[in-house]
């Protein structure tokens, strides 16, 4: 494939990404079983005309979007369902997700992290303490049941001592049960567009699944919080 023609197709799939990322569906006229269908004829024939570059494309877009906590992320996981298929889509999602907050959390480390250790560090110290008993958990709860907003928790994390290895694999595995349900929402639409049911048991599982591990992470929240009180002085 000529060079010029890659870099063509890498243009259009950043902007058609850059279009589904940005809009809701509900704000689009006519969206129907047809028109999902001829979406999804769109990213797939991209996709196997230039593979390498709509995938970077895609990676880089989401990747963008998370770590600036800009909205269409949710959207794209979608785009995943409908052009990667279920599982190359949830691990795309996830990686992309994880990179973007991994980047927001490297940027809070290196250029804020010593100005906030030295204005508030006293303030901090209650974070390290609970980042140093449970650390992990803590974030996978967080990721589980945002008590925190995702856009608050990188940054702060950042701020703190936690490893950038167990932040990367806790996020990843605290991301990928939503990652996985959006991305299976997607696989619907797909189904949809060719006459098939909108909701299949794998979606409804999905959403049961959603709905009761943030509530899991709540309750394990609280008990952890009453039994250590992790944000009171020592």
């Amino acid at each position: 494939m000529p060079r010029a023609h890659s870099a063509h197709l890498l243009v259009a799939s950043l902007a058609l990404l850059c279009l589904a990322g940005c809009s809701e569906l509900s704000a689009w006229p006519g969206v129907d079983a047809a028109w999902l269908q001829q979406q999804q004829l769109v990213l797939v024939g991209w996709h196997q005309a230039a593979p390498v570059p709509f995938t970077l494309a895609y990676l880089a877009l989401f990747t963008a979007l998370s770590a600036l906590a800009l909205p269409g992320c949710g959207l794209l996981a979608l785009a995943a369902g409908l052009c990667f298929g279920w599982w190359s889509g949830t691990a795309l999602v996830v990686l992309a997700s994880t990179c973007g907050a991994t980047l927001s959390f490297l940027v809070a480390r290196h250029v804020a992290r010593d100005a906030v250790q030295r204005r508030f560090g006293a303030r901090l110290a209650p974070l390290e303490r609970a980042l140093a008993r449970d650390g992990v958990l803590m974030l996978l709860a967080l990721r589980l049941a945002p008590v925190i907003p995702f856009f608050a928790v990188n940054p702060l994390l950042g701020l703190s001592s936690m490893r950038l290895r167990r932040f990367f694999f806790a996020s990843a595995l605290g991301m990928a049960p939503g990652s996985a349900a959006y991305v299976q929402a997607g696989t619907d639409l797909a189904r949809f567009s060719q006459g098939g049911p909108m909701l299949s048991p794998a979606l409804l599982a999905a959403l049961l699944s959603l709905a009761l591990l943030p509530l899991a992470a709540r309750w394990w929240w609280r008990k952890r919080e009453a039994a250590h009180a992790p944000w009171s002085a020592p």
